[in-house]
């Protein structure tokens, strides 16, 4: 049962982030995007750290660990944050969401090489069929355009996602989710707040503030950077780098979907063989673990008929 609850995370950390792409839209029209990733992580630290503090979850963090947690934001959100938000200046959505979903291969090939997990044959087919499926979903829409400045700043991206993966794994098995999504935001937001300042600090303070911009700021903060990394760091304690990273192709799955019902975007063959393979996968990755839950099941189920 543990597992499915494992699952349910890891799905429910995927929609959150998901939606957040409607919601940067609504967010956009009033402000600019260090403004909302700062504004995301400093209320998000406040509030965790609050409610720590409140319900005496406090855990002290040894001093050579809060190095190892400003790395882990330096990563992520900070690198993958820059990464990606400049890269796709400069590069098609659909040849971004092609890169970007490479990053379940890295974090395999990362996870294989420095955390030493074991890549059975169902992971390493499950990543390369997700991954697949993404890149026919994206090719769907025919603009594969790139520039070498936007490649690599994406690069910095998967970079990024990948170190973070890496980084925040032995983490979380010394320390409660609370406590590192708690000083991942706090360290982040303490990155973002000199680009905060330099590049939109006079907009921020100039600008006419909009409830329904900063509703929709908080909500990115509530589910996406707390909601979302609290359920993914689970996630990462549960199952590994390698079989984590591959729900992440799960994003522009509910993308296509929520696109499709609030917007009405149309969903072709293409689309649907893509969102096929990529679900495919996603069930082949996770293939020996449910084959155990299975097992599980009917031992149980054949227990309680004797």
């Amino acid at each position: 049962m543990k597992l499915w609850i494992t699952y349910l995370r890891a799905i429910g950390a995927m929609f959150f982030w998901a939606i957040t792409f409607v919601w940067y839209k609504i967010a956009f029209e009033t402000y600019r995007p260090y403004e909302i990733v700062f504004l995301r992580l400093f209320l998000a630290s406040v509030l965790l750290f609050g409610l720590m503090v409140i319900s005496r979850h406090w855990q002290k963090m040894q001093a050579k660990d809060l190095w190892r947690m400003m790395i882990v934001a330096f990563f992520e959100p900070f690198l993958y944050f820059n990464g990606e938000a400049n890269g796709m200046q400069f590069v098609s959505s659909s040849m971004g969401s092609i890169i970007i979903a490479t990053i379940p291969i890295f974090a395999a090939i990362g996870a294989w090489l420095i955390l030493k997990e074991k890549l059975s044959i169902y992971v390493i087919m499950g990543v390369i069929v997700s991954c697949l499926g993404v890149g026919i979903m994206s090719y769907g829409s025919g603009d594969l355009s790139a520039t070498l400045k936007g490649v690599k700043f994406l690069g910095l991206a998967i970079f990024g996602a990948v170190g973070y993966s890496l980084t925040v794994r032995p983490l979380t098995l010394k320390y409660s989710t609370l406590t590192i999504v708690a000083y991942q935001s706090f360290f982040g937001a303490l990155y973002f707040l000199p680009m905060f300042l330099i590049f939109d600090g006079n907009h921020f303070f100039m600008v006419s503030h909009s409830l329904r911009g900063l509703t929709t700021i908080v909500a990115m903060s509530l589910f996406a950077t707390i909601g979302a990394f609290v359920l993914y760091t689970d996630v990462i304690r549960s199952l590994g780098v390698a079989k984590s990273n591959i729900f992440t192709n799960l994003i522009p799955v509910f993308t296509v979907v929520l696109a499709f019902f609030i917007l009405g975007d149309p969903i072709g063959i293409r689309t649907i063989v893509g969102l096929a393979l990529t679900l495919l996968g996603l069930v082949l990755s996770q293939y020996n673990d449910l084959k155990r839950l299975k097992q599980r099941y009917l031992k149980g189920d054949i227990l309680e008929r004797n």
